[in-house]
């Protein structure tokens, strides 16, 4: 795969996965306690963020050397 295609991919995961973070975390700062279904998007949140991260480092990795 292409470093550009993947720095992209990274990219848009790491801000799809802060935009089930974010809610979810406000949510958790307004009402103190999270429902089943908001721990799960923050889950799932955390996953794709971190997995964008992971491939926009390879791919910047790649791209460089």
């Amino acid at each position: 795969m292409k470093p550009t295609l993947k720095i992209t991919i990274g990219v848009i995961a790491v801000l799809v996965g802060l935009g089930f973070v974010l809610p979810a975390v406000a949510l958790w700062r307004t009402q103190g306690s999270l429902p089943a279904a908001s721990i799960g998007l923050l889950m799932l949140g955390l996953v794709l963020a971190v997995a964008g991260l992971y491939a926009g480092a390879t791919g910047v990795r790649r791209s460089r050397g």
